[in-house]
């Protein structure tokens, strides 16, 4: 066994027992070693992501404090073109921010450069649903025109088309692209190589010919669907193409098709109920913009509600059927105890949320969840017991949750009747931010 072997093995061991900090350390040092084998690298970006909750909006705001240092060690590298150094790098930096697309472009470059194209398309890729910079795009669209993967090109030049009104490159680009993906389909591309300049001739109106009959990546998709139904893959690359220009609908009723025709498939399914989970999230955000319009509109109250209620059931049922496949994943169980919380199943939250404290990554979150699933249920003693021993095990210069816990700790004593105990924990806040919630008036209150 290579010694690169053996760090993926062990960081596979830890991140199975939740030690996530050792495991992206194994990971690295398995990237490090053997920089071009892919599964290395998703596996250390996903344990990355899995200390975010795999959420992008919790990378913090003062993130880019933490980052600048790093980003000027990867110009530093970029310039000299020392492109081993840019990419452990990027790794660095990614454990900030797993979601970065000025990092996932500077990384995808590097491995570009060192011929590792496969890992440089996922570096690309890895990070698009974080993103709608139409530059990401464009520079995606290159990236992946360069690898020769046509249709995924078009398919980042489609998203640029939605992202800026009238881009007349985009629309010229999508068109050679797809002229070039036909060539390539038909071995023109080798025939041309291989033939010197006086052959040229002869194949032009070949060529021409190709470039009028040639059919677009969504076409062709289609066609291979429609000849080979049970073929998963052109449905999920399909979707993804309907996705990136948000026809979640299409999307929606072409995986259904694929369910019908493989209805056992996990990536479909798990496909179908993202694309449905988005709908509904697009549809909830719909309806809060007319209510922040109209704020009295009792029809948009209801539909909000309505819909906020049909995400979150739909979202519970999803996750319970991700986490009965894999019971052991602790990030499931505290994403399924965030969605009964808020829908007020605070039983059934706490249980999930006393699992996923088994995991170090989650455990401080989960104390935290699970205090005020606690404290909603009236159960303050619990609830003072799970914020304190949250308490114990914050990371130091987390600011914002030690602020929480306080808070809330101040408001469980205070209700209890402890009032010197509630006045300790406002005044814990108040000495990092006076303008914390109602900690002022309540600090007078106790007065």
């Amino acid at each position: 066994m290579s010694k690169a072997t053996a760090f993926y093995q062990y960081g596979l061991d830890a991140a199975q027992k939740g030690n996530t900090d050792y495991a992206i350390q194994m990971f690295r040092d398995a990237c490090r070693l053997s920089p071009e084998n892919l599964e290395y690298r998703k596996a250390l970006r996903a344990v990355q992501r899995r200390k975010f909750g795999n959420e992008p909006g919790k990378v913090g705001r003062l993130v880019g404090a933490r980052l600048q240092p790093l980003r000027m060690k990867i110009r530093g590298a970029r310039g000299k073109e020392q492109w081993q150094a840019v990419l452990e790098a990027c790794e660095e930096a990614f454990e900030h921010s797993p979601w970065d697309a000025n990092t996932a472009r500077a990384a995808a470059d590097a491995a570009y450069a060192l011929g590792y194209k496969d890992v440089a398309q996922w570096l690309i890729e890895s990070v698009m649903t974080a993103t709608n910079d139409p530059d990401y795009f464009r520079h995606a669209a290159e990236m992946f025109e360069k690898c020769e993967n046509y249709h995924k090109a078009i398919s980042c030049w489609e998203k640029v088309k939605k992202l800026v009104d009238n881009d007349e490159f985009a629309s010229h680009a999508i068109n050679s692209l797809a002229a070039k993906a036909t060539i390539a389909r038909s071995g023109m591309g080798a025939a041309i190589q291989k033939h010197q300049s006086p052959k040229m001739e002869e194949l032009a109106d070949d060529l021409e010919e190709l470039k009028q009959t040639a059919i677009s990546p969504e076409e062709r998709l289609t066609r291979e669907i429609a000849e080979h139904p049970e073929r998963v893959g052109s449905y999920l690359e399909l979707a993804e193409m309907y996705k990136l220009r948000g026809q979640l609908e299409e999307a929606e009723r072409l995986l259904a098709r694929g369910l019908k025709a493989a209805p056992n498939d996990e990536s479909l399914k798990q496909a179908y109920a993202e694309v449905q989970i988005n709908r509904l999230r697009h549809a909830v955000e719909k309806w809060h913009r007319k209510l922040r319009e109209k704020p009295h509109d009792e029809t948009a109250k209801a539909k909000v509600a309505q819909l906020e209620e049909m995400l979150s059931d739909y979202e519970i049922k999803e996750f319970r059927r991700r986490l009965d496949m894999r019971p052991d994943d602790m990030n499931l169980q505290y994403q399924v105890g965030l969605r009964l919380a808020a829908r007020g199943r605070h039983d059934e939250a706490i249980a999930a949320f006393q699992q996923s404290r088994n995991s170090p990554s989650l455990k401080v979150q989960s104390l935290h969840q699970a205090g005020l699933s606690f404290e909603a249920n009236g159960v303050l003693k619990l609830a003072e017991r799970s914020y304190q021993e949250a308490l114990r095990n914050i990371e130091d210069g987390d600011t914002a949750l030690l602020n929480a816990l306080h808070y809330r700790l101040g408001r469980v004593a205070e209700a209890m009747g402890n009032l010197s105990v509630a006045e300790e924990h406002y005044n814990e806040v108040a000495a990092n931010d006076y303008g914390y919630l109602d900690v002022a008036q309540r600090l007078k209150g106790l007065v």
